[in-house]
C-alpha cells in the first residue's frame, strides 16, 4: 500500500465471531482514498468462519489469531504490539469508515504534527451519504469532560503509536472508556465535529460488549476508581464520580 503523503496509518481490528460483518469493515479500510499502511485483524479465538472470511483478503490483511477468548483489550492491545505505523487507527469488526477518512486525518495531522489523539462522532445513518468539507476545523476535549461521560467511540479514534499507554486486560466493559481517561489525564485530546464511522449498532443495544448496562455502569466506576493510581488527588474526587455514575444508572433505568 503506497500513498503520496508520509504519514502511516495502522488499521487495527479485532474480533470475535465477526464472520457475516467484517468483510464490509476490511474493505472501508482498504477503499480509502489515503490508504493505510497496514490493516491488522487480531481475531480473540473465534469459533466462526472469520479466519476464511479474513484469509480471502491475502496478503492485503495481516491475520493474527489468539489461543483464547480474552476480551477486547487484549485483541486490542497486541494490535497495538505488531502496528508499525506513525499512528494507529481502530476499527470494529461491525463497523465502516468513510471512505475519505484517513485522507481528512492525514490533512489534519500533517498541519498538526502536535496532536496526539484525535477523534471524531460516529453514526447510524449511510456513512457513504456524509459529505466531507476540504478541512475540518480541530477542536480540544478537555479532560473534565470526559471525565462526566465517555463521547469517544473505539472505531472513531487515531492516536501516535508512541502513546505507550494500554488497555487494561482485565476490563471487558467500558475498556476504552478506562483508556480514554487515562490517555486523556496525560495527554491532550482533540476531535473533529464530522462523523467518519458508521456503527453496526446504536450504543447499549442488545449484542456486543454494550449491551449490559450495568455491567457497563461497573466498568465506568472501575475507571473512576482506576485514576486515583495516577494522582492521589482523585479520591476527593471519587465519591462524586461514583455517585454521579450511579444517578445516570438509574436514570437511564427510569427513562425505558
Amino acid at each position: 500500500m503506497e500513498n503520496k503523503g508520509v504519514i502511516k496509518f495502522s488499521v487495527v481490528i479485532p474480533t470475535y465471531n465477526g464472520a457475516a460483518t467484517i468483510s464490509a469493515s476490511i474493505r472501508s479500510a482498504l477503499e480509502q482514498s489515503y490508504l493505510p499502511y497496514e490493516i491488522i485483524v487480531v481475531d480473540d479465538a473465534s469459533t466462526d468462519d472469520t479466519r476464511a472470511v479474513v484469509g480471502a483478503f491475502g496478503d492485503a490483511v495481516r491475520y493474527v489469531q489468539l489461543i483464547s477468548n480474552n476480551g477486547p483489550s487484549v485483541a486490542r492491545n497486541k494490535g497495538m504490539e505488531l502496528a508499525t505505523g506513525d499512528y494507529i487507527s481502530f476499527l470494529d469488526h461491525d463497523d465502516i469508515w468513510h471512505k475519505d477518512k484517513l485522507a481528512l486525518m492525514n490533512s489534519i495531522l500533517e498541519a498538526r504534527p502536535d496532536i496526539e489523539f484525535l477523534y471524531h462522532p460516529f453514526t447510524l445513518e449511510d456513512i457513504h451519504s456524509v459529505k466531507l468539507p476540504e478541512s475540518g476545523t480541530v477542536y480540544k476535549y478537555p479532560f473534565i469532560k470526559l471525565l462526566a461521560r465517555n463521547v469517544i467511540g473505539t472505531p472513531c479514534v487515531t492516536m501516535k503509536r508512541s502513546i505507550a499507554l494500554r488497555f487494561e486486560p482485565s476490563m471487558r466493559y467500558t475498556e476504552d472508556y478506562d483508556l480514554w481517561l487515562r490517555i486523556g489525564y496525560k495527554h491532550r485530546l482533540h476531535f473533529v465535529e464530522i462523523p467518519l464511522t458508521q456503527v453496526g449498532r446504536p450504543v447499549l443495544s442488545q449484542g456486543g460488549q454494550s449491551g449490559n448496562r450495568w455491567k457497563m455502569r461497573r466498568g465506568e466506576m472501575r475507571a473512576y476508581r482506576r485514576l486515583t493510581k495516577l494522582n492521589k488527588l482523585f479520591l476527593l474526587l471519587l465519591p462524586v464520580l461514583l455517585l454521579g455514575s450511579l444517578l445516570k444508572h438509574v436514570a437511564k433505568l427510569a427513562s425505558r
